[in-house]
C-alpha cells in the first residue's frame, strides 16, 4: 500500500477510490482498505425501482463531475476531451 504523500498532489479535488482524504489514509499515512459494497438484488418492484433510480444517480453525478474536469485534468485520469464529451452526452438530462 502507499501512503498518502505518494500519492500526486497535484488536484486536491481527486482522491483514490474516490473517496475523501480523511476515510482513505490512518493517522500514519496508511491506506486504509475499502468495505466492499455489497449489492443484494431487490426481490419486489420497488426495489428495482429504487435500485434504479440510485444506479442512474450515481452514473450521473460521475458525468457531472466529469464535465467539470480540465483539459489537464481529464490528461492525468487518460481520457480526451471528446471522450469526456460522449459520456457526457450519453445522459440527457444534465443541468
Amino acid at each position: 500500500m502507499r501512503k498518502m504523500d505518494q500519492y500526486l498532489t497535484t488536484i486536491d479535488t481527486m482522491y483514490p477510490d474516490s473517496y475523501t482524504r480523511e476515510y482513505v489514509f490512518r493517522d500514519d499515512g496508511d491506506m486504509v482498505d475499502p468495505v466492499p459494497l455489497t449489492i443484494t438484488a431487490p426481490n419486489h418492484v420497488f426495489g428495482r425501482f429504487v435500485a434504479a433510480i440510485r444506479t442512474w444517480h450515481i452514473k450521473r453525478a460521475g458525468r457531472l463531475a466529469l464535465r467539470e474536469l480540465t483539459d489537464e485534468q481529464l490528461l492525468d485520469i487518460g481520457i480526451s476531451r471528446s471522450q469526456a464529451r460522449n459520456e457526457t452526452a450519453k445522459s440527457r438530462f444534465l443541468v
